[in-house]
């Protein structure tokens, strides 16, 4: 069984760019499948600050954790690049679950694949430089969706660094034949060097 299975039948909404799936602080009502496009989750930090900790694409399924935990929405869910949404409520899921054990074992993994990631990206915030991390979210976000043009806030609160120091960053691995700029546009031209910053 897979995501794109088990929601065909559920109902399909289409958000543009900027619209907001559910906000930190609602009760969880649904679950929902990315058909298509991008959905990423915010965080606010101490200073005010809205910081992208996640990304949904295409295949993935988002608003889970809350749902089962029985708790409000921890963080903002905010469509990045304009997606079409498969949407199932709790009530759906509950049935579809009943002594569904290939469901329940594609949830638990889907679960522990996103905590092994939370770990790993906690490790990388915590020992690596800031260059370092932004070669490496550069590579991520440009492999996770391609034909998107990240904006240099979007790179900034995906690695914990500010906007400034991205756009620094983004020059010298210029200057290093790195990576090639075109506009918005970010173009690797040295993944394995890139990778190897900090």
């Amino acid at each position: 069984m897979e995501f794109k299975d088990l929601f065909s039948q559920a109902v399909s909404k289409n958000f543009r760019r900027g619209d907001v799936v559910y906000r930190a602080g609602e009760t969880p009502q649904n679950i929902y499948f990315v058909e298509s496009g991008l959905v990423g989750l915010g965080l606010w930090g101490e200073s005010g600050k809205d910081h992208l900790v996640r990304l949904f694409r295409e295949g993935q399924i988002f608003g889970h954790r809350s749902l089962f935990a029985n708790e409000p929405y921890h963080a903002t869910a905010t469509v990045i690049d304009d997606s079409v949404l498969r949407v199932m409520n709790k009530n759906e899921m509950r049935q579809q679950m009943k002594g569904n054990c290939d469901l329940a074992e594609m949830l638990l993994q889907t679960l522990a694949v996103e905590l092994r990631r939370a770990e790993a990206k906690q490790l990388t915030l915590s020992e690596k430089d800031a260059p370092a991390r932004i070669a490496e979210a550069v590579v991520y976000l440009k492999e996770l969706h391609p034909d998107y043009s990240w904006t240099r806030q979007e790179i900034a609160d995906f690695c914990g660094t500010t906007t400034p120091t991205v756009i620094r960053t983004l020059a010298r691995f210029v200057e290093d034949g790195l990576i090639e700029q075109r506009g918005r546009e970010i173009i690797i031209l040295d993944k394995k060097n890139l990778l190897a910053q900090g």
